[in-house]
């Protein structure tokens, strides 16, 4: 979407195989996009991503904080210290780290602006997500205070926080438990009932897509927002909008997700068991 609009975008990712492909989908659109792996946890790979825009495009004017993991059904008690460092260093630190090597380069730019990925989960309560929704609700809290200190040089920082938007990465939780092999499985078997439960809060009756937050994210990086800073945008179908009954106070509703979820906690189980007994190699 960037580089549609003329953005030469460097795309920082682990897996080289989704840069290529989003690289060679920007090139065959006539833009012009770099690539370069980075794991957002490992500050030392966020420098190094930095140096390679400036060194590249001779300047960097947007960063977008994009990288983010959970931990798929999760209790407090369930959660481990080592799942929960994982997770802040991917959500929290990467965005803090990200934010801590690119200024200087805005700064030199003589400004710039700085788009941060959060969640609904940073301002409502969810089950089974206190980690995820204390990572996003720290992103949102640290892009206001980020705002306040970058305002002086023209550097401007939002938030965008997503709600029920169809992406992989919850079923690339469900994968590094299981392995890559379930991966058909489970899609074939929930992909589709899971992003419908999620609807059923929200009052608009569709599924967001990833384009949804591209074009958000796109008109606040723009001169077009030159006036908005310190801001958080809900695209979430109006989910935060609406009074804390929503349809979930629907027994017929609860009782669906109810099933739901057990259901893909036992398969969950089940393939953990296999792959335990060395039936499947992975």
């Amino acid at each position: 979407m960037f580089a549609r609009e003329g953005a030469r975008v460097m795309l920082a990712a682990r897996t080289e195989s989704q840069l290529e492909e989003v690289a060679r989908k920007i090139t065959d659109d006539g833009g012009t996009v770099r690539t370069i792996p980075t794991d957002v946890s490992k500050p030392e790979d966020l420098r190094r991503m930095v140096k390679e825009a400036g060194s590249a495009f001779g300047r960097l004017d947007i960063l977008v904080n994009n990288a983010g993991v959970t931990w798929f059904g999760k209790s407090v008690e369930e959660g481990t210290e080592e799942l929960y460092d994982r997770l802040m260093d991917t959500n929290l630190k990467g965005m803090w780290m990200g934010c801590h090597y690119a200024v200087p380069e805005m700064k030199k730019a003589g400004g710039g602006a700085i788009l941060n990925i959060a969640s609904v989960h940073g301002v409502m309560g969810f089950n089974r997500q206190s980690a995820y929704a204390a990572s996003k609700g720290g992103i949102i809290a640290g892009s206001r205070s980020l705002a306040v200190e970058l305002a002086p040089f023209h550097i401007r920082v939002n938030v965008i926080s997503p709600g029920a938007i169809r992406v992989r990465e919850p079923v690339d939780q469900v994968v590094q438990r299981v392995g890559e092999q379930f991966r058909a499985e489970f899609l074939a078997r929930f992909g589709d009932r899971m992003p419908n439960m999620r609807m059923v809060f929200q009052p608009l009756p569709i599924v967001g897509v990833p384009e949804d937050i591209a074009y958000c994210a796109v008109y606040l990086a723009s001169d077009e927002a030159r006036f908005v800073t310190g801001a958080n945008f809900m695209v979430d179908g109006g989910l935060t909008a609406q009074m804390a009954q929503m349809k979930e106070a629907d027994p017929e509703v609860k009782e669906k997700r109810r099933r739901l979820s057990e259901e893909i906690q036992a398969w969950i189980a089940e393939k953990e068991k296999e792959r335990g007994r060395g039936g499947v190699e992975g």
